[in-house]
């Protein structure tokens, strides 16, 4: 017995001594959140949202650079050529002395520096890319409200898991300190020769056995508060208190049922980026039809150009030409019709689609409704469980200590409060989360 405190003395020094650390290295403030404030931090901190506005702003800045497009382009060069051998010319004439080494042309050296502008004039290809940028920005906005929904529900389902879990905790500790209670007595009656020995050790072991339920309780409940931390973007050292109870929620859940319209799917986010990319495929379409268009654009070139021997002073003259160039599209092969026949197979498809995306939605909007129905069923059928069970522990260690039940109806009693404890936090918290799935899949923005 004295072996078992020293090792047991031993082992809590050294888990002080490992923690000590780390508990300073956390004793920073204590952050304390509702589910409204969590959902409020994680819009401003989480990585996610600032990914989707920095797409955003990406898809902006794409915009304005297809309609840098329409501005003239212009443009400097400059250049030097230096002549290592001149060409020669050589005459031919009748009555002109003959040049069989024929004469140099050129100079040594030569400058060109000018100033090059063009400007589209007609470009339907490029009117028709124009109109696909406002699409993509609408894409790029649908694609951050998306993010935004999924970060709601994931930030939502670990608020409520760590209330689930706190619950939980709740639970094991009153069964805890029951069993402690109980076994304070069963050794009073040890003592006192009442009860034999085998029950007594019994007792002691259902404290170890509820200590370990308890302890295995509290790391599920820092596992769930990390996880809720990493979503709203706080730092993972910052202390983490959640306010409420799973309780309070199930309070106005037949309010919140019957405020929620599953017969309209027009803000699903899903259904929104598909029908923005079925826009972008017609866009596309219409870009591939205007290949067939002529094309006109404009160009001006002015430009200084000297010419000049080695020691000799350099002359500049300038020189300037303004132009229009059509082109007008006749053959390809038929690469054109075969594109345009591509995309409208393409459109096709995505109808097709875009049904079963629908269809599959609706199945998944009428499956989160029934679990939330039957959420509400077992959420009453197990108060009232819950409620049996607290009283059913009350009654058995009353009887137990005036002797005429047995340890064995105490245990059972104990069990069934456990029981009926983890199923009524957990039919709460499936409530909660298929709510939660449903508002996602109906596009509800958070307030």
């Amino acid at each position: 017995m004295i072996v078992r405190q020293f090792n047991r003395k031993f082992v809590l020094a050294v888990a002080l001594v490992c923690v000590l650390p780390t508990a300073m290295l956390k004793a920073q403030d204590t952050l304390t959140v509702s589910l409204s404030k969590a959902l409020e931090i994680a819009m401003s901190e989480s990585p996610t949202i600032k990914v989707a506005n920095k797409e955003i702003e990406r898809v902006d800045y794409s915009k304005k650079e297809k309609f840098a497009a329409l501005f003239p382009n212009i443009s400097a060069a400059g250049s030097y050529q230096r002549a290592l051998k001149k060409q020669r010319v050589f005459f031919s004439i009748p009555g002109m002395p003959s040049n069989p080494d024929g004469f140099e042309m050129g100079q040594d050296n030569t400058f060109n520096a000018g100033l090059t502008a063009s400007l589209p004039i007609i470009y339907p290809t490029l009117w028709a890319s124009l109109e696909m940028t406002e699409t993509d920005a609408k894409l790029a906005l649908e694609s951050a409200r998306s993010s935004k929904l999924s970060l709601v529900n994931q930030v939502t389902k670990a608020y409520y898991t760590i209330l689930l879990t706190q619950d939980q905790y709740n639970v094991f500790k009153r069964s805890y300190q029951n069993t402690v209670e109980n076994a304070r007595i069963i050794s009073n009656k040890f003592k006192q020769g009442t009860v034999s020995e085998f029950e007594w050790i019994r007792a002691d072991v259902s404290v170890k056995n509820a200590n370990s339920n308890l302890v295995s309780a509290e790391s599920v409940v820092n596992m769930s508060k990390l996880q809720l931390k990493m979503l709203m973007g706080v730092d993972m050292f910052t202390g983490l208190k959640v306010d409420g109870k799973l309780d309070d929620f199930q309070k106005n859940m037949y309010g919140d049922v019957l405020m929620i319209d599953t017969t309209s799917l027009t803000k699903n986010t899903d259904l929104n980026q598909f029908d923005l990319k079925t826009k972008q495929l017609d866009h596309a379409l219409k870009i591939q039809k205007a290949s067939w268009w002529p094309t006109l654009a404009a160009s001006f070139n002015y430009a200084y150009m000297s010419m000049a021997n080695d020691g000799v002073d350099l002359r500049w003259f300038p020189t300037s030409t303004a132009a229009l160039q059509l082109s007008i599209p006749i053959f390809q092969g038929g690469a054109r019709v075969f594109k345009e026949k591509q995309l409208k197979i393409q459109q096709d498809q995505l109808k097709d689609q875009r049904d079963n995306l629908r269809r599959s939605l609706e199945m998944q909007a009428i499956s989160y409704l029934d679990n939330i129905k039957k959420a509400i069923e077992k959420i009453e059928s197990n108060k009232d469980g819950l409620r049996q069970a607290e009283k059913a522990v009350s009654i058995s260690k009353k009887m137990y200590e005036v002797g005429s039940s047995t340890y064995l109806d105490l245990s059972n009693a104990e069990l069934a409060y456990i029981q009926a404890g983890l199923m009524y936090n957990q039919s709460i918290f499936d409530y909660l989360s298929a709510k939660s799935d449903l508002e996602k899949l109906l596009g509800k923005d958070s307030k």
